[in-house]
């Protein structure tokens, strides 16, 4: 009866420790996190958006960054930009990356004369790193395309706060 005793207050003990372990772990988790990474946009950027048919394309593009970089910890941040016509892709690429100093970034980020280009930058730690992504959108270089759209690039920057639980470093 004794023995049996010291058992169960054995295992309450165990208990107590893990889950007393499991929601410290979780409260440092929680506020290591860090802060969604502010990204200043590229000189002449603008986020007075002219009107035109451009507004589906570009908001979807809003959307799926937003979405990417969505995390448990919570919501991206993401700003849409108007860029003057003469604006390319080098020049974009590279403002922002001046900003990620020591950053990863994820492929190659070449410009392929595509409408839509994008890159994406992790941050250098090993806990949950921030992201942040950008695309970079041009007019369509079809007639019938164009018709609708202004003479305009735009740009969606978005910074996204730590990783998920199920993405710890292996």
């Amino acid at each position: 009866m004794w023995i049996d005793r010291r058992v169960r207050v054995a295992v309450a003990g165990t208990v107590a420790t893990i889950i007393l372990g499991l929601a410290a772990f979780a409260g440092v988790r929680w506020f290591t996190a860090g802060e969604r990474f502010a990204v200043t946009a590229p000189a002449g950027a603008s986020e007075k958006l002219p009107e035109g048919g451009y507004e589906v394309v570009v908001d979807l593009r809003f959307s799926e960054v937003h979405q990417d970089l969505r995390t448990d910890r919570g919501a991206a941040g993401v700003s849409t930009y108007v860029m003057p016509p003469d604006t390319s892709w080098d020049q974009v690429r590279s403002a922002v990356a001046d900003q990620l100093d020591g950053w990863k970034q994820a492929g190659d980020c070449l410009d392929s004369d595509r409408q839509r280009v994008w890159c994406t930058w992790t941050e250098p730690a090993r806990w949950w790193p921030r992201r942040v992504k950008i695309v970079f959108i041009r007019p369509p270089t079809k007639a019938e395309g164009r018709s609708a759209w202004p003479d305009n690039t735009f740009l969606v920057i978005g910074s996204g706060l730590g990783g998920d639980v199920w993405s710890l470093p292996g």
